[in-house]
């Protein structure tokens, strides 16, 4: 009997320490800094960003262990903000990072107006016109569909970090297949009145955009009002592509 009551003490006992570690972790991982950065590039969202900032404060007291990244995002009011990163410092702190989304895509949509796409291909509504209210300039018109819009978001980004932009140089993109060789090409319709053509455009893709602004920078400033830039896969090429300027075509 007495083994038993000892048993039956040191149970509860071991209960009793169990619930006291939880509720002592419960205590110590209890939120209490949200430290918010956001990177922005215009006032467009500062009523959202006011909002998103008190539904993040109201995550204060929540169990920094039980806190996931869809709570931090279902704090977010509008669709110009996004969370850039989330990260749970322990035992109390909560770093957020909001970034305002930018309008770069649009493509035509069945009513006869736009869809609008941030730089990352999501889709953040439809309007009438073209015309991204950021600064009254048009979005880079996509005529893709299908699985080559991921493709063309993807090939854009990287135009945008060779060319060092892409919305203030390029007017529209379109992918078809020529007619000539069967191959699935990308054109970069720019500004200027020049046109860069990705020949097989899923094939080195990067190493293609590369080539061409190679020859795009040593253009004058003439040569960049017509003609074009035909990009294709080449193996003698160290670069595996190869790039060269036609002003007639």
């Amino acid at each position: 009997m007495n083994g038993y009551i000892r048993k039956t003490v040191c149970a509860i006992l071991a209960l009793i320490f169990c619930v006291a570690v939880v509720v002592c972790t419960g205590v110590m991982t209890s939120v209490r800094n949200v430290n918010i950065e956001y990177i922005y590039y215009s006032d467009r969202a500062s009523g959202d960003y006011m909002a998103t900032i008190d539904n993040l404060n109201a995550l204060k007291g929540s169990n920094l262990i039980l806190l996931g990244e869809e709570d931090v995002i279902q704090c977010l009011s509008g669709n110009i903000i996004s969370v850039e990163s989330c990260e749970k410092v322990y035992p109390c702190t909560l770093n957020v990072v909001l970034k305002e989304r930018l309008e770069q895509y649009a493509v035509l949509n069945s009513s006869g107006g736009y869809d609008v796409y941030d730089a990352d291909g999501e889709l953040m509504g439809s309007r009438a016109q073209n015309i991204n209210p950021a600064d009254d300039s048009p979005n880079v018109l996509l005529y893709a569909d299908g699985e080559a819009f991921g493709e063309t978001i993807e090939i854009c980004s990287q135009f945008s970090l060779a060319f060092g932009g892409i919305r203030n140089i390029v007017e529209s993109v379109q992918v078809s297949s020529d007619p000539i060789t069967g191959l699935s090409t990308m054109t970069f319709n720019l500004y200027s009145g020049l046109r860069i053509v990705l020949v097989d455009y899923a094939e080195l893709s990067g190493e293609k955009v590369r080539e061409a602004y190679a020859v795009f920078s040593g253009l004058s400033e003439s040569q960049k009002l017509r003609g074009s830039i035909h990009c294709v896969t080449s193996e003698s090429s160290p670069a595996g592509a190869f790039a060269a300027y036609n002003e007639l075509i």
